[in-house]
């Protein structure tokens, strides 16, 4: 049996306050229909203000048929709606499992902490080394402020990292050392703003086959054009024993990244270039783990964009195609492994 309550913000204000990208009452309305579906969520406003026509839109999104009624005045069990609440807490709270929690010192405070614990729940499992020591933390302060904007979404993110890659490009294209280390340095910008449309997408509820299907296209287009880049660049500048070093890497990654397309196309999933690591499940050793994260993207494009800068763009290259060949032969046999 459960309790009548109503869910009290101090104000329409705090109510209608993006957390991580979402009002505050959307978050709400979300938990509380997936622990009372079909139950009308009760609600009251300090200030006796309203919510908006945005936290309206995304009451309506994320629980459609969800109905919301706004009283004057709390009545029954009154919960302080600034704690954000999930699920499994209303339910145990409803049902008097759960002691209601006092009323937060600093609503916004509370509000602004729990973004950021959204923002941090975006990370992913399995992220490689250089993801989770660097590029995510920067990643996620750049999402916490995108955040900030109500118009936002994922695909913006994805756009972003679309610019960064054409300004590398562009830089990689002057045949220039100059250009050369530029391109380098935006290679590894590109990657950590990568991560920036997934953790938007995450954090809003917002995740999509299309998406990461853009997502995708996008990483695929952001690697072969670097190594192509730094191909052209040497070429321009008379290496033309390093560039051909490169195009030999450049090709070994093309062929596998096509058959991790081929693959990915199969079972109906976006092409992922750590897809080595879906093949591998459960089965690595420690030893595998270690050699799947020094071939992972965010290893390998901070490695060669720190190679490159400090001017070892041959030896950066020679072991690049190295790894590449190794990564490729390990690609070939997961994916025969997979067929049988």
């Amino acid at each position: 049996m459960t309790t009548p309550a109503t869910f009290q913000f101090v104000s329409a204000q705090t109510a209608n306050r993006l957390v991580a990208g979402i009002p505050a009452i959307a978050r709400l309305a979300l938990a509380y229909d997936q622990a009372c579906p079909g139950a009308p969520l009760v609600l009251a406003l300090g200030d006796r203000g309203a919510l908006d026509p945005f936290s309206r839109a995304e009451i309506m999104r994320l629980a459609p048929g969800l109905k919301v009624q706004v009283e004057r005045e709390a009545q029954g069990l009154v919960i302080p709606a600034e704690t954000l609440p999930d699920a499994a807490t209303i339910a145990g709270l409803l049902a008097g499992a759960a002691p209601v929690p006092p009323p937060p010192a600093d609503p916004q405070t509370e509000l602004a902490a729990a973004a950021r614990a959204i923002i941090r729940a975006t990370a992913k499992p399995g992220d490689g080394i250089v993801a989770r020591r660097i590029n995510r933390p920067i990643s996620q302060a750049v999402s916490a402020l995108l955040l900030r904007l109500a118009w936002v979404r994922p695909g913006h993110a994805t756009a972003l990292t679309a610019l960064v890659a054409l300004a590398m490009i562009a830089c990689l294209l002057t045949g220039t050392t100059d250009g050369l280390v530029a391109g380098a340095v935006l290679f590894q910008l590109a990657s950590i703003a990568d991560g920036i449309d997934g953790e938007i997408a995450r954090a809003t509820f917002r995740t999509s086959a299309s998406g990461a299907a853009w997502d995708s296209g996008v990483d695929a287009a952001t690697n072969l054009g670097f190594l192509a880049g730094v191909i052209a660049n040497l070429w321009l500048r008379g290496a033309t024993d390093t560039a051909i070093i490169g195009l030999a890497g450049l090709g070994i990654l093309a062929f596998g990244t096509g058959l991790l397309g081929l693959y990915a196309r199969a079972r109906g999933e976006p092409l992922n270039f750590d897809g080595a690591k879906a093949l591998l499940g459960e089965r690595e050793s420690a030893l595998k783990r270690w050699l799947r994260y020094l071939t992972m993207r965010d290893f390998y494009c901070l490695f060669l964009a720190l190679m490159i800068a400090a001017g070892q763009v041959a030896a950066a290259l020679a072991i690049f195609a190295l790894a590449a060949a190794g990564w490729l032969a390990t690609v070939i046999v997961l994916l025969w492994r997979a067929r049988a």
